[in-house]
């Protein structure tokens, strides 16, 4: 008896689980080593560590497009597939459609797909942001790598950069400088903070960006939907991949889902908001 081929839908949705699980630990990652940011946790020391020593590995740009680009591309590829064939039955409608709104699974694979419209608007405003518009840049000087960044001044700047070794310069002061800074347009609210250790300078890029209320809400929001997704998602892919089967098995990590999605929920806040305070 000739055996059936495996169907490629199979493959496909094999292989969203797969980057799905990564993109979960990459998350988890991702905000504890952001958590670190808080400056009332040792001066956010860890942090500047942690990202100094990512920032030194050899052809970073090509690891960043292997190991988290292609991956979530991937999967957003095949969850665009999923969202078109799909449709929402967890609201209320007029009748012409079913609506299934009384059970817990319908809505959370509503929301599912909703978190889905948020993260991919998150990302690219995130990489944009955060990877292009305000990312540190590198010069040297007297032979030497130092990094610098465009922030806002605020009362707490000028304590920090003496705890830091942070060199400030206002608006004034840059006309001092050599004329490759003098070009870069400043506001008189304003300053370019240099500092050799390139995790010092993405400290306060991610300080500058939690000091904006706007950007407070933005993010705060991209985290909730974020995890919700990874540990939704997370929580599925134990199922299809076979490693809760039983009912009570089900319920128990459901449990520990939900535990883990506050857990990381706090940790994003905790960058966000102790940056914003402090």
């Amino acid at each position: 008896m000739k055996q059936s081929a495996i169907p490629i839908s199979f493959i496909f949705r094999r292989v969203q689980s797969l980057t799905g699980f990564f993109l979960v630990l990459f998350l988890l990652e991702h905000l504890f080593t952001n958590s670190t940011a808080a400056l009332f946790l040792d001066e956010g020391s860890f942090f500047v560590k942690s990202v100094t020593l990512f920032q030194s590995i050899p052809y970073l740009h090509v690891v960043e497009v292997v190991l988290i680009g292609i991956p979530i591309a991937l999967h957003a590829f095949l969850g665009v597939r999923y969202i078109i064939t799909g449709d929402l039955n967890s609201f209320k409608t007029d009748g012409r459609r079913p609506a299934l709104y009384q059970y817990k699974r319908n809505k959370a694979y509503s929301w599912q797909r909703i978190t889905s419209y948020i993260l991919a608007i998150g990302l690219v405003f995130h990489v944009v942001q955060m990877r292009f518009l305000d990312k540190p840049k590198k010069v040297i000087i007297n032979n030497q790598a130092t990094y610098f960044v465009k922030i806002k001044k605020d009362n707490k700047l000028e304590k920090l950069s003496k705890k830091m070794d942070i060199q400030i310069f206002s608006k004034d002061e840059v006309l001092n400088l050599d004329e490759n800074f003098q070009k870069i347009k400043l506001k008189e609210t304003q300053v370019l903070a240099f500092s050799k250790i390139s995790g010092v300078a993405f400290l306060l890029e991610v300080r500058n960006t939690f000091k904006n209320p706007f950007m407070v809400g933005i993010y705060s929001i991209f985290v909730l939907a974020a995890s919700f997704h990874a540990l939704n998602g997370f929580w599925t892919f134990l199922i299809t991949w076979g490693f809760i089967i039983s009912n009570r098995s089900q319920k128990i990590s459901l449990g520990i889902c939900f535990w883990i999605m506050l857990f990381i929920i706090s940790l994003g806040f905790l960058s966000i908001w102790s940056s914003y305070l402090y």
